[in-house]
């Protein structure tokens, strides 16, 4: 304790420009040179990624939801808030200074107090007046560099607090799209299952007449009225899917649910597969990754914070003004009053709670740096992940569009060798409904690749304006 105490004091005397604790250093990402299975590459668009699907009516809720859309609104919020810290720390470091003015009259008691000796010295006064005007300022020199290992802090809440803006108009964004394209899929598939639920009445029709005239087992028209039953349930749960999505979207453009909102359009899920680019410039534009990094500046500014306790602060106060009993002679020389004071401060046998307040800091920054290192990780993981499904959702809807295809074209067989009579109507109903049940699966698949669009754009960390 004596030798640091010694040594301590020996340097003292050279600090003024030191700052305390190690410098920042950003960490080397944990990124390779390339992706895995990057499904798209060249220069990135400078357009929003939602505006690639050529939707006027995503388009129209975006902007719409990029204005008016609570989490963002939070997140703004807070950005003032850590800009008014960031201020504040700034201010810290500079001198300060204030003026004040009072003017007092007051009358005393002669029965209480020094107004006695009024009733016996003819000359001492009852009435009493007190005025004064000053400006004072002091200066905190910051020898160590507290102040300003605290201002680098405050500026890296800023940072994080301006990354978390870009991470919630980017939630958003996402968020609202993935609800629009669910939405679309909802509506797609309502139409496929109204036609299979026509259809199945129209077969249960076909088989009560057989019923009826003998050429069909009760078994058989109990099947297809169970057939048409189940495309009837299937409805409802449809209209739900498209409310509850309603309801999304209305909540992410700040809307009340219960109010009305125009969607109407048509389905559009196609787009241009987004950039990839270079995984390290994609790591380094993702909101997540920019507030991992912003924390961990903050935690270790809070070393050097920490460990400029270990040496003195010094401040430097003044006053000058004028002071006087009498108001006529508050403004004259006599009255003048000036004031000087150098002030230290030294947490002189408090070095062991230092000691834990600097290890403690020195945890913190660990435990930000495995977390801004996780963060990468997992930022890389969501790309790749985020580009296989792309690809796989590209190759079902591939094979789903080629179902279609076929179904449409055995339709239009089977509705020609009807009108020829060479086959029955319920064969034809049979493969209008085998169409709508392709047409089902392809609305899911097309939902499947705009989600992984989507997805793929998020993970990226595109920019939304």
């Amino acid at each position: 304790m004596k030798a640091r105490l010694l040594t301590i004091f020996a340097l003292s005397a050279t600090l003024v420009g030191c700052t305390a604790g190690p410098d920042y250093a950003a960490p080397d990402l944990p990124a390779a040179p390339t992706w895995r299975q990057p499904v798209a590459t060249g220069p990135q668009s400078a357009r929003p990624w939602w505006q690639s699907f050529n939707d006027p009516v995503l388009n129209r809720l975006e902007t719409e939801a990029l204005n008016a859309n609570l989490s963002i609104e939070q997140a703004l919020a807070r950005l003032d808030q850590a800009q008014a810290a960031s201020a504040a720390a700034g201010a810290a470091r500079l001198p300060s200074a204030e003026a004040g003015a009072s003017a007092a009259r007051a009358q005393q008691s002669l029965n209480a107090g020094l107004g006695q000796l009024s009733r016996f010295v003819p000359d001492f006064p009852r009435t009493v007046d007190n005025g004064s005007a000053t400006f004072s300022g002091s200066w905190d020199l910051d020898l160590a560099g507290g102040l300003r290992r605290r201002q680098e802090a405050a500026r890296a809440g800023t940072a994080e607090a301006q990354a978390g803006v870009i991470a919630a108009r980017l939630a958003v964004s996402a968020e609202l799209a993935q609800a629009y394209f669910r939405l679309r899929v909802a509506q797609a598939q309502g139409l496929a299952l109204n036609e299979l639920a026509t259809r199945a009445r129209e077969r249960q029709a076909i088989m009560a007449a057989r019923l009826s005239s003998g050429v069909a087992s009760q078994a058989d028209a109990e099947r297809t009225s169970a057939a048409a039953e189940q495309a009837a349930a299937a409805l409802p749960q449809i209209s739900a899917r498209i409310e509850a999505e309603r309801t999304r979207i209305a909540i992410l453009l700040g809307r009340s649910p219960s109010l009305p909102l125009d969607l109407d359009g048509a389905f559009s899920a196609d787009a241009a597969d987004p950039v990839a680019g270079l995984p390290a410039a994609v790591l380094r534009a993702r909101p997540d990754v920019a507030m991992a990094q912003a924390r961990l500046i903050s935690a270790n500014a809070a070393i050097g914070a920490a460990m400029a306790e270990y040496w003195p602060s010094v401040s430097l106060s003044a006053l000058a003004g004028v002071q006087s009993n009498r108001f006529g002679q508050l403004f004259t020389g006599d009255s003048i009053a000036m004031q000087g004071a150098l002030g230290l401060r030294w947490r002189l046998f408090d070095f062991g709670r230092i000691d834990a307040q600097v290890a403690s800091a020195r945890g913190r920054n660990r435990e930000m740096l495995a977390a801004y290192r996780e963060t990468v990780l997992r930022a890389t993981g969501d790309v790749e992940v985020a580009q296989a499904a792309l690809i796989a959702a590209r190759t079902a809807l591939a094979s789903t569009k080629a179902e279609v295809d076929l179904r449409e074209a055995a339709r239009d067989r089977d509705k020609a060798a009807l009108r020829a009579g060479a086959i029955s109507r319920e064969t034809l109903s049979a493969s209008q409904s085998a169409l709508a049940e392709a047409q089902l699966r392809f609305a899911e698949a097309r939902g499947n690749q705009a989600a992984a669009l989507v997805d793929l754009s998020r993970a990226l960390g595109l920019q939304t304006w």
